[in-house]
């Protein structure tokens, strides 16, 4: 397929050309298709503190949690020490941190932007 047979269409805030599985202008960023007319940045993934806070407490000893929101290696650190049952006591203690914390404080550690611009 040849770049002109792409399907395009012209991007709402600039005005340029361009595909419309682009759910953001590369240009300007601004959000395209229904999540323009939602008024939410598409590229933003939030996380539910609730949800946090359970798997925190239920399944700390295995880092559930940390690979919930987005932290990996600590993840793996907590899986690859789950015999030793420290990582399920350090994971209770994150459950009573995350549920001290305010939902504004929350949000911001952990909700993260994608930098893709495609669906």
């Amino acid at each position: 397929m040849k770049n002109s047979d792409v399907p395009c269409s012209r991007c709402t805030e600039c005005s340029q050309k361009i595909d419309l599985n682009l759910v953001t202008c590369p240009q300007c960023h601004a959000a395209q298709g229904l999540e323009a007319l939602a008024g939410i940045d598409p590229n933003i993934r939030i996380k539910n503190q609730k949800v946090a806070i359970w798997f925190s407490f239920i399944f700390g000893g295995l880092g559930l949690h940390k690979f919930y929101l987005g932290q990996y290696l600590k993840g793996c650190l907590y899986l690859t020490f789950s015999w030793t049952l420290v990582p399920m006591i350090v994971g209770w203690v994150d459950a009573f941190r995350t549920l001290k914390m305010s939902p504004f404080n929350f949000e911001q550690r952990y909700s993260r932007r994608v930098t893709r611009h495609y669906i």
